[in-house]
């Protein structure tokens, strides 16, 4: 029977899951404020009408809500229960041994409207954070036998993750993560980003600054401490690598005024004395702050800017990615070893929307696939909690032909909430041939247009259902769609989109893991000029790949291209102008039409094209 989801932290939304498939409402995109949490007063005034939604799209009542544990103390609408939970039971805040017990538990929900259903109040279940993250990954993957891997920032009490062993209908958790002792790869981004780029949730742009830089042989050891110290390391040395001669002797970070050189004790910079420290002061004082100076073992110091234009802050972009790959393979390598009868991972988290990172482990060999659901940051945390909750038999089957393919597209239909403007030309094709022809002559003709149809993507990715199209084979096209259209910075890269069964012919690395955009591919070299615009400046390219039983309409428009440009191949990033989130609402599709440089709006369902 289906259960509901709920998620009050940043990212947050309600979600079901039921037999039938998945439906996921991201707050963000119905409030228009991106990472829009529980504290948000458009938010609390909208979410019981999402989970009244959900209601009338569940078939059959609705059996539990199951609430993510992690909220932003603003919060207003939260079952006191949850609040008990979280801030008292040290249990549950310090599960030790208790893990397993300490992941999934009822909560008080008395009067809460949000529990109310049609036959009356409905249990409330509180689900661990970093354990929706898993069960999210897990359940949407179609294996029968995982490991379940959540990474990112933080959690509640510290927690920066957690491993979970996947058998058939079961998830059990068995490691839990500190951001105590690491692995910090979360907070350390999320440091970097805010003194680069200002925010909290700008690692995405940090990533794309990475490509730009220089990884600094000096700076590597003071990062990788960073992110875990050396006491944290050699305690688990098949986990957490070991610095060994890298150890960073005679280093220090500056904070303001303050000095803080490597503590041979404690192994890193600040551990030591944050040993006693709330966990609030351990997140923010790795997650919160970057150092504004850095030395190394050899005595050069590097005074870190705040700007993406600054030499240093750019190589310690680079620098710290080739820091977290390192030690995330080592990571995950040291996971299969302990647990070797797993052949797939499953990864979830912010972490997890780290292509290059990801590309790391998937060209691993480690294990046979490594699945990662659109949603893997905190937008897909209401339904990782749902299904977390749910009855076997109301989880998507194991063994799905294309795992995670409900979800990738699970969110809602296209909206017309408001009066839709008037003066657009509108022109509906016969069929899905004559519209593919006819979009692929404005796409050859160096138009831009927004591609919307079928049910919304879930997480941050445009899918082909959300898209902003162009065609990459003429030269500008790349900073017309992304600076001038949606003005983002320069850095920044775009994504191609392309038929699967041509795709080796212009990109190598794993084909196999393109569908979805979360994996690196590299742009094979004799096509490195051609391709050029969807070319990242490290030769990478974002791919997805289209295949024509899935995207029929679109694969079919990538070829129509093909046949006037030479390339199969487009331009596809998110349909949204600079800082909103994905649209959703046909009014919003044309006011873009009217206030940028965008040339149409492609109504896919209907065979319409708005001029």
């Amino acid at each position: 029977m289906p259960t509901i989801g709920l998620n009050f932290g940043h990212d947050g939304g309600a979600a079901l899951a039921q037999p039938t498939g998945v439906h996921v409402i991201e707050g963000e995109r119905q409030v228009g404020l991106r990472h829009v949490c529980g504290g948000n007063a458009g938010f609390a005034a909208s979410v019981g009408d999402w989970v009244n939604r959900l209601h009338a799209l569940a078939r059959g009542p609705v059996t539990a809500v199951a609430v993510a544990d992690w909220y932003t103390p603003a919060c207003r609408i939260l079952p006191g229960g949850l609040v008990e939970l979280v801030s008292e039971d040290i249990t549950w805040g310090r599960p030790g041994d208790a893990l397993a017990t300490s992941v999934l538990r009822p909560v008080k929900s008395v009067d809460w409207p949000l529990a109310d259903g049609p036959a009356g109040p409905l249990p409330v279940i509180a689900v661990r954070h970093h354990y929706a993250h898993a069960a999210l990954a897990y359940y949407t993957s179609g294996a029968d036998k995982a490991i379940a891997l959540a990474l990112d920032g933080t959690g509640n009490y510290a927690e920066c993750g957690m491993v979970c062993l996947g058998d058939g209908t079961s998830l059990t958790p068995v490691l839990s993560f500190s951001n105590r002792t690491g692995p910090r790869f979360g907070l350390v981004y999320e440091a970097l980003a805010r003194r680069v780029h200002g925010g909290q949730f700008d690692t995405g742009k940090l990533l794309g600054l990475a490509a730009t830089g220089t990884v600094d042989a000096g700076l590597l050891p003071v990062l990788r401490t960073m992110l875990a110290g050396e006491r944290a390391r050699r305690a688990a040395p098949d986990l957490l690598a070991p610095l060994g001669g890298e150890a960073p002797a005679g280093s220090a970070l500056r904070y303001e005024d303050t000095w803080y050189p490597y503590d041979e004790d404690a192994g890193g910079y600040l551990d030591g004395l944050l040993g006693d420290a709330t966990d609030d002061d351990v997140v923010h004082s790795y997650g919160g702050v970057f150092p504004d100076e850095i030395r190394t073992p050899r005595g050069h110091r590097f005074l870190v800017g705040h700007s993406p234009g600054d030499p240093v802050c750019r190589n310690l972009a680079a620098t710290l990615q080739a820091a977290v790959e390192e030690d995330l393979t080592h990571l995950v390598a040291g996971l299969h070893a302990r647990w070797p009868g797993y052949p797939v991972l499953c990864y979830a988290g912010g972490c997890a929307l780290n292509i290059t990172a990801n590309t790391r482990i998937a060209e691993s060999g480690l294990f046979s696939r490594v699945h990662i659901p659109t949603c893997c940051d905190d937008s897909g945390i209401a339904l990782g909690a749902a299904l977390a909750v749910a009855a076997p038999q109301d989880r998507p089957a194991a063994g799905s032909e294309w795992p995670g393919a409900e979800l990738a597209y699970g969110g809602p239909p296209l909206t017309a909430r408001g009066p839709v403007r008037t003066g657009h030309t509108r022109t509906t094709l016969a069929s899905d041939a004559a519209l593919a022809e006819h979009v692929a002559g404005m796409l050859a003709g160096r138009k831009c247009v927004a591609w919307l149809g079928g049910g919304m993507e879930t997480g941050p990715r445009a899918l082909g259902h959300r898209s902003l199209l162009v065609s990459p084979h003429w030269a500008g096209a790349r900073r017309h769609v992304s600076q001038t259209i949606k003005q983002r910075e320069w850095f920044r890269p775009v994504a191609p989109l392309c038929p699967a069964e041509v795709a080796g012919t212009y990109f190598a690395g794993p084909l196999d893991h393109t569908d979805t955009m979360l994996f690196a591919v590299r742009v094979r070299e004799e096509y490195a000029e051609q391709l050029a615009e969807v070319r990242h400046i490290d030769g990478t390219a974002r791919l997805q790949t289209l295949h024509a039983d899935r995207h029929p309409l679109l694969h079919r428009v990538c070829h129509a291209v093909a046949r006037r440009t030479g390339l199969p191949i487009l331009i596809n990033t998110s349909a949204n102008g600079g800082g909103r989130p994905i649209l959703n609402d046909l009014g919003e599709a044309l006011e873009l039409l009217d206030t940028t440089a965008l040339d149409a709006v492609v109504l896919a369902d209907e065979r319409t094209v708005i001029t």
